[in-house]
């Protein structure tokens, strides 16, 4: 729906992140408003055509002036609030009441050249100001249209004028309600991905480090039992597990709190080669970051890291073989695989991350002799 009309300023872009035109937009966008400005060229001509006294085309000319540029100081400075249903600024209110004295004043002078003006008030009301002034401009707006052309005795010459302001005042509501509605859209939208993402963080909690913290205590409890029983070796041994647990739940932690954030996919891959190569292992990658969708990105990285550091533990590999394709990528290793193990927080972990933004993520028998993960998604990218 377009917004360019007499106050309309222009749609927001539905991407969270603000580039350089959505930029321009939020502060050059009342432009638009500016553009219709020129149909005030009517009663001016009315003025400088006709037969009027000088004196009162200098105050006509006067006030037109003095019309523009009240209507777009204040689309300059209450735009931003049209999408939130208007502004109760009084500085808003009184430069309102300041076209309509504008045109109270015309209608004895210009007489229904004065109908010209009427869009610009209407616009005003439903763009810029609450509901209620929205409605009362429209009803004073329906009511002169009719009204002034039966008093002036010139009903048929205008008629234009007359169909010129009902539908505009149709156009305005509609526009304002699909914008306002597209905005509401977006926020339920906003809300629902942080939702997800806090659900998320809780399954990774409840999954990995609730977990391990249950673990140790079990592992502390059954060391004092032992120490109790003057058992001490193997209290030292149930001891030394549960330090190896404790790593394994600052690893948790870690993972968790680097998913809070969007990692950079290329930067991912440099930090992976790194630790491949501090754990001799071989780390090759088969083709460039660049091969997916800049908004999956992220998510990507994020399983991949889960991924490498799965193998870093538990598969005793020798070889990760990384393969990043339009639509696809595959990660390979040559260790243990996966011996019927029952799937841990690890690989459920990356199932709903791939899910979150519309893709599948399998885990199976690589071709390396080890376990092979793949995440499949849409080629231009789909980000939920």
């Amino acid at each position: 729906m377009s917004r360019n009309l007499p106050g309309a300023a222009p749609a927001d872009d539905p991407l969270c992140e603000i580039d350089e035109d959505q930029k321009f937009w939020d502060r050059r966008g009342w432009l638009i408003a500016g553009v219709w400005v020129i149909f005030l060229v009517f009663p001016v001509l009315d003025l400088v055509l006709e037969d009027y006294a000088l004196p009162t085309r200098i105050i006509g000319l006067a006030l037109i002036a003095l019309f523009a540029a009240v209507y777009l100081q204040s689309y300059a400075k209450f735009s931003q609030n049209i999408e939130q249903g208007g502004t109760s600024a009084r500085r808003a209110h009184a430069n309102f009441l300041v076209l309509c004295a504008i045109i109270a004043l015309g209608i004895p002078v210009i007489g229904l050249t004065t109908m010209g003006l009427f869009p610009f008030i209407t616009s005003f009301a439903i763009f810029l100001l609450n509901r209620k002034w929205a409605i009362a401009a429209y009803a004073a707006v329906l009511v002169l249209s009719f009204a002034l052309p039966i008093i002036f005795g010139q009903f048929m010459d205008a008629i234009f004028l007359i169909g010129l302001n009902l539908v505009l005042m149709v156009v305005y509501a509609i526009t304002v309600a699909a914008i306002r509605r597209s905005t509401a859209a977006e926020k339920i939208r906003s809300d629902y991905l942080l939702v997800a993402e806090q659900e998320r963080v809780a399954r990774d909690v409840h999954d990995g480090i609730g977990h391990s913290l249950t673990a140790l205590n079990l592992k502390a409890q059954l060391a004092l039992r032992l120490m109790d029983q003057e058992q001490y070796a193997q209290a030292r041994g149930e001891l030394e597990q549960l330090s190896a647990l404790a790593v394994d739940a600052l690893d948790s932690v870690r993972t968790t709190v680097q998913g809070l954030s969007r990692q950079d996919l290329a930067a991912e891959l440099a930090e992976l080669q790194q630790a491949c190569d501090d754990n001799n292992l071989e780390f090759t990658v088969a083709g460039t970051a660049e091969q997916v969708p800049m908004q999956l990105r992220s998510h990507v990285a994020w399983i991949l890291r889960e991924a490498v550091t799965n193998v870093l533990r538990h598969a005793h590999a020798s070889t990760i073989v990384l393969h990043l394709e339009p639509g696809k990528v595959s990660i390979d290793d040559d260790g243990d695989g996966l011996q019927a193990s029952t799937p841990g927080h690890g690989i459920r972990g990356m199932q709903e991350r791939a899910k979150q933004f519309g893709a599948s993520c399998t885990v199976g028998a690589s071709r390396l002799g080890g376990t092979s993960v793949q995440v499949a998604f849409a080629a231009e990218g789909s980000a939920a």
